[in-house]
């Protein structure tokens, strides 16, 4: 009896030393496991420790902890040692996250930057129980300083882009590869007559112009095949009907590779500048003509009469045709002048240049050569044809009687001087010269007549 009690309490000796030597193997190796996984995490680019949950002690550090936090931190509370000048837990502290019901949950993830050292990290918190038995936090904290700076120059670089793209007065829009429109402005959508959220995403020819494929002539489609700018002016007809005349331009945007990625496309309003330029070469053409016209009569002027000239001669030249030229002025004119007054000399002035109007062909060219003198240019036209025209002008101006009320009626005639281009042997002062004789014969012969002189 005696023996078998004493049996029994060396039995419960010999388990509990057991149990004691159990526990304290599980010890060593839970602490060589964590050893291990040290050893491990010396070599990350970032901050791993463990601390205690309940008193925020230190209990371990990997190398990058030691380089960029001091050495021997090891049972320092972790909110001194990594935060600037803190004295207690730190408001974002994950603890009361990282327990479900008591025990390890998932880890907690989260972005934060270092109030002592300024780096970025990436937080993996993780509850685990430490080879002693008690609950600690593990945290791995990836150095993600320069991925942070990345994305704050993009957004920087975004912010800038949207408050460019803000500040542009006049539509602008980026266009992908597939015609989708990636980024607009509102002057855009309002040329359109869309709003933002119905142009962003979609093609442009179908949001736009409610076709199935891409506009002929297309601008953005060039700059994609081309990879280089276009610019066109086009007329552009808009929601309700509205028509106004844009100028587009398009800039290519390349990829790493030298590809076009996106095309620009920016388009200026140009209707006054369309308007302005259209007023301008009304303008001009008005002072052209003027430049070249006569005042009174409406006909050329003696200069451009004498350009004209110039021409129907070298064209006469080159194609070996045959040119006339005559040359008229009125009979007593300045009788009329000092006997009716100058308005009605020039209205007389008038209804010759008409009758000469009246009494050619198409191809004919008149005009004022000064004072009561008329020049006719007769292009391709023979002496016989010329003296037929100078004839049926002579004529017609004979039979004509200019009515007055209460008076005798105006009746005037004309002296005409009629000659041929000789291409071979003169010049156009030759040839003007030769055509004053001839008139200076036909007045001299007694005025209201033809007069020849062959070349």
């Amino acid at each position: 009896m005696g023996t078998h009690k004493k049996m029994k309490a060396v039995t419960k000796i010999d388990n509990k030393g057991l149990q004691e030597r159990i526990e304290s193997l599980e010890v060593e190796a839970a602490k060589e496991i964590v050893d291990e996984l040290f050893a491990v995490m010396d070599g990350v680019e970032g901050a791993v420790y463990v601390a205690d949950m309940n008193n925020y002690e230190i209990l371990r550090v990997n190398n990058y902890v030691e380089k960029h936090y001091g050495k021997n931190i090891v049972g320092k509370k972790c909110y001194k040692v990594f935060q600037k000048e803190q004295d207690r837990p730190c408001k974002f502290c994950t603890n009361d996250r990282l327990l479900v019901n008591g025990r390890p949950g998932p880890p907690v993830v989260s972005d934060f930057q270092n109030t002592k050292t300024g780096y970025w990290y990436q937080c993996i918190d993780k509850a685990i129980q430490w080879p002693d038995g008690r609950l600690v936090r593990l945290e791995i904290a990836i150095d993600i300083t320069e991925r942070k700076k990345a994305e704050l120059s993009l957004m920087r670089s975004e912010r800038f882009l949207n408050t460019v793209f803000d500040s542009i007065n006049d539509p602008f829009n980026i266009i992908g590869r597939d015609y989708r429109i990636i980024k607009a402005n509102e002057p855009y959508a309002r040329m359109r007559g869309k709003t933002l959220k119905q142009i962003i995403g979609n093609r442009c020819y179908e949001i736009i112009y409610g076709r199935n494929n891409v506009c002929e002539e297309c601008s953005v489609k060039e700059t994609f095949e081309s990879g280089k700018p276009r610019s066109k002016e086009k007329l552009a007809i808009f929601s309700g009907g509205t028509q106004a005349w844009i100028e587009i331009y398009t800039y290519p945007i390349f990829d790493e590779k030298g590809e076009v990625l996106n095309v620009i496309e920016y388009t200026r309003d140009i209707t006054k500048r369309k308007r302005a330029e259209a007023e301008r070469d009304i303008l001009v053409d008005k002072l052209q003509y003027l430049s070249r016209t006569d005042d009174l009569t409406g006909l050329l002027n003696r200069r451009a009469l004498i350009e004209k000239l110039e021409d129907e001669i070298r064209r006469a030249q080159r194609y070996k045709t045959s040119l006339a030229v005559l040359i008229c002025d009125i009979d007593y004119f300045k009788e009329i002048n000092d006997s009716n007054g100058h308005d009605m000399g020039d209205r007389i002035l008038q209804i010759i240049s008409n009758l000469f109007k009246e009494s050619l062909r198409s191809i004919d060219i008149i005009g004022r050569y000064g004072g009561d003198e008329f020049l006719v240019i007769l292009p391709e036209t023979s002496m016989k044809g010329a003296k037929e025209i100078a004839e049926r002008i002579r004529s017609t101006i004979e039979d004509f009687k200019l009515q007055r009320e209460g008076k005798e009626p105006i009746k005037t005639t004309v002296s005409l001087g009629v000659t041929e281009f000789n291409s071979d042997k003169e010049d156009i002062n030759d040839l003007i010269k030769r055509a004053d004789n001839a008139l200076y014969m036909a007045k001299g012969k007694g005025r209201n007549r033809v007069y020849i002189i062959e070349n």
